[in-house]
């Protein structure tokens, strides 16, 4: 991350809570409702960019993220389109069944840890499922700014995509791709399939379920693309690992070098818990180790990546963690805070 980028998350994670309105709600694709929210106050909703995500605060203490997917001139409102999922932990069911026009919700502001970066190459987008809302805007923002873009977009069914009517308009149409229905296989072939016609300087941006970024990743490595222009977010955590991680059970020696903090991180504590408990405020968005907005430079330790966003050559190099859900395989840690 570069210094601009980190300044301007830290700025959305300490600002005010916004209060929005939900103003216009609509179905668009089996089990996916597209909410368009409003200031409520009337006044003007902090800027944002293709990638980005607001966290939702809703009922029960419940918070979740979701990539906006305006697109060139949808301004004025932030719009997010939403899953019923079928194992939901509370958000997307809560939203389904109870949020309507009218309904009032709190929302942090726009950051974004999937942005997307001017390039002369021109850009493949790949989405499976839901994962479509920020590679949605990315190809909108882009093919309105005159630059080449192609969308290849995996789904179970036509059924189940979002934005069908919009991708199909003329402007969009001739630079989307579908694949329906394949199984994970056939994915992956289809995948490496595309991937092998691409100059191998062409970033990638990728979003959708774990195990589809994990297949296009891992394909993009083996045909030669670097890790710095393959950029994904996922939308969920890939694994329940934080939750079973033998470093759970551990108490571990925490030091905020530049903060010039040192305390303790107890047994199922968070380093971000931790720190706030000795005044250090690390912000966060997603809590769960999947939008990277958090990452943290190691100083000393070895750290128990917990994450779904670095590599696995990163992980090796133990350089960044994750301090929202990753913890210490050793005695101390010491973090550039």
């Amino acid at each position: 991350m570069t210094a601009v980028h980190d300044a301007f998350m830290t700025a959305a994670q300490t600002a005010a809570p916004l209060r929005l309105r939900v103003a216009a709600v609509r179905a668009d694709g089996c089990d996916i409702r597209v909410f368009d929210l409003y200031a409520d106050d009337a006044r003007s909703l902090p800027a944002w960019t293709p990638g980005a995500h607001i966290k939702l605060s809703l009922p029960g203490g419940l918070e979740r993220c979701y990539s906006l997917c305006n697109t060139p001139g949808d301004d004025g409102f932030y719009r997010i389109a939403v899953k019923r999922e079928t194992a939901s932990r509370g958000g997307s069911a809560w939203l389904h069944a109870q949020a309507g026009v009218g309904t009032q919700l709190s929302a942090g502001a726009p950051v974004n840890a999937f942005p997307l970066y001017d390039s002369e190459h021109p850009a493949a987008l790949f989405a499976a499922g839901i994962g479509i809302t920020p590679i949605y805007a990315m190809a909108a923002d882009l093919l309105h700014r005159g630059r080449a873009a192609q969308l290849h977009y995996f789904a179970r069914s036509v059924e189940h995509v979002a934005f069908l009517s919009q991708l199909s308009q003329p402007v969009m149409a001739g630079h989307c791709h579908f694949r329906f229905g394949l199984h994970a296989d056939d994915v992956a072939a289809a995948v490496a399939a595309k991937l092998t016609l691409l100059p191998r300087t062409t970033p990638l941006y990728v979003c959708g379920p774990a195990p589809f970024i994990a297949q296009v990743r891992e394909q993009a490595a083996q045909l030669g693309w670097r890790d710095a222009d393959v950029h994904f977010e996922l939308f969920a955590a890939a694994t329940s690992a934080a939750d079973t991680s033998a470093t759970q059970d551990r108490a571990f020696e925490l030091v905020l070098q530049r903060s010039g903090v040192q305390c303790m991180v107890q047994p199922g504590q968070s380093i971000v818990a931790a720190a706030a408990e000795a005044g250090v405020q690390i912000g966060t968005s997603c809590g769960e180790g999947f939008c990277g907005s958090c990452q943290t430079g190691v100083l000393e330790g070895a750290p128990d990546h917990l994450d779904s966003v670095l590599t696995e050559r990163e992980r090796a190099a133990g350089h960044y963690l994750m301090p929202c859900v990753s913890r210490c395989r050793g005695e101390r840690l010491v973090l550039d805070i």
